[in-house]
């Protein structure tokens, strides 16, 4: 016969079992669902992140609707397995970029549904620039495998285990998510430095074209203009011949007439002159080169530089150069006085001139200076603290006849005959300026070779 008291005792220890076996199955169901919902908020959590990291890096490439960029940066998205689908649609809703495990990624997002239906975790983000959305990134991943769901109720029998179990197999996956991060993070980090210089490359190729169009402009003007002033001077000799004929034929009868022809023939050399000027743009006059140190023959200048830009302007001679270049005198005293004189009609009020030469030797082309070779190179800067110019006025002074002078006080042809001059003599000029900070006018010549005795 059992004893009531033991089997007492023995149901007391069943009872407490029972009490924490259904404590530790509730306990285990709680967290569970706790778990789950932990889960889940984290999956949302790290997959908007990656959405958040692939947006800021997609601005650019939706901003400049570059699809081969877009797509390098979804590629990089492969390295975290629970991701299905990604992709990128622009601010008209059309898809820029994509990658998918599980079926066609909609064109558009209209059909975006049709990746919802599969139960993915589907995530979107907008890609915005300075808070306006451009467009948007959208991420289907795994929300929970079926597998991993029955796997944990099965489990709810075996707390303690399962419960280790589910511990170590979140630690694990936390630690290979972590890492994802990382990888991703520095692949995102490497994605925008190629970004970076994609943008530095694409702003070197609009300098590049925009000084091509500039240099095929000023070929074609200096074409069409060389060739009417070549044919216009012409005429001009064909009139001043004619006038010279006629006054000796009239011989003593032409007294009467000699301030009619004086004046005709003071008008035609003016316009002969303006002929010469433009065919100094355009690269046809007649030079006679020879080699020539610019330094002394800027020294040379000095008294008559200090004449031409008046006591209220400065006048400042640092004349490093020591090397020749081959040019015609005449001209290049022509460009400098030119040039000294712009620089003074800029500071109306005075101001201070610098005139400047340097040696440089192995000097790499300038951007946009066609034709232009590497190698040893005499520069003469003309600096000057006036008024400076817009951009606007800065890309149009070397044109023919422009000019911001009032009517009647410049032709227009100083700059563009400087810079004929120096084309023609194998050089560079370009030009520096921005209003309120003055204007630097660098001039290239080549390094002479010649044996020949340079002038100054």
């Amino acid at each position: 016969m059992s004893n009531p008291h033991s089997a007492s005792q023995w149901r007391i220890p069943v009872l407490l079992a029972l009490i924490a076996a259904a404590f530790l199955i509730f306990s285990g169901v709680a967290i569970a669902l706790y778990e789950e919902n932990i889960y889940r908020a984290q999956q949302v959590k790290d997959f908007t992140e990656q959405a958040s990291i692939l947006a800021a890096n997609e601005t650019a490439a939706v901003v400049f609707g570059d699809r081969k960029a877009a797509q390098e940066y979804v590629d990089a998205m492969k390295v975290n397995p629970e991701l299905q689908a990604v992709a990128v649609y622009d601010r008209s809703g059309r898809l820029m970029a994509s990658t998918s495990r599980v079926g066609p990624v909609p064109y558009d997002l209209g059909n975006i549904s049709q990746l919802s239906k599969l139960g993915l975790l589907a995530i979107s983000v907008p890609v915005a620039q300075q808070k306006v959305k451009i467009g948007t990134v959208y991420i289907w991943a795994t929300e929970e495998t079926p597998q991993r769901r029955t796997a944990r109720y099965l489990g709810i029998g075996l707390l303690v285990v399962m419960g280790a179990l589910v511990l170590i197999v979140l630690g694990v996956s936390q630690r290979a998510l972590a890492r994802a991060n990382r990888e991703l993070e520095a692949r995102a980090e490497s994605l925008a430095v190629l970004n970076l210089q994609l943008q530095t490359e694409m702003e070197e190729r609009r300098k590049t074209e925009e000084a091509l169009r500039q240099s095929q402009k000023m070929e074609a003007i200096g074409q069409l203009s060389g060739g009417i002033a070549h044919d216009f001077n012409n005429l001009l000799m064909i009139a001043m011949g004619n006038l010279q004929l006629l006054q000796r034929r009239l011989g003593e009868d032409a007294k009467p007439l000699a301030r009619y022809i004086e004046s005709a023939e003071e008008g035609l050399r003016r316009a002969a002159n303006l002929t010469q000027r433009l065919l100094a743009f355009a690269r046809r006059q007649p030079l006679t080169p020879r080699p020539v140190n610019l330094s002394g023959l800027i020294e040379g200048m000095r008294e008559l530089i200090d004449q031409s830009v008046g006591h209220r302007v400065e006048t400042a001679l640092k004349l490093d150069a020591q090397w020749s270049t081959l040019c015609d005198v005449n001209q290049m005293e022509n460009v400098i006085l030119n040039l000294a004189i712009n620089a003074r009609d800029a500071m109306p009020d005075g101001g201070k001139l610098s005139i400047e030469t340097t040696d440089l030797s192995g000097l790499t082309p300038p951007l946009g200076a066609d034709g232009f070779a590497t190698g040893d190179y005499i520069e003469l800067r003309v600096c000057d603290d006036g008024e400076g110019m817009s951009e606007d006025t800065r890309r149009q002074a070397i044109d023919p006849f422009f000019t911001t002078k009032p009517m009647g006080q410049g032709t227009g042809l100083g700059l563009s005959t400087a810079f004929g001059f120096v084309r023609q003599s194998g050089g560079y000029l370009g030009i520096e300026s921005a209003p309120g900070s003055g204007t630097i006018i660098t001039i290239l010549l080549p390094r002479s070779t010649s044996d020949e005795s340079p002038q100054t």
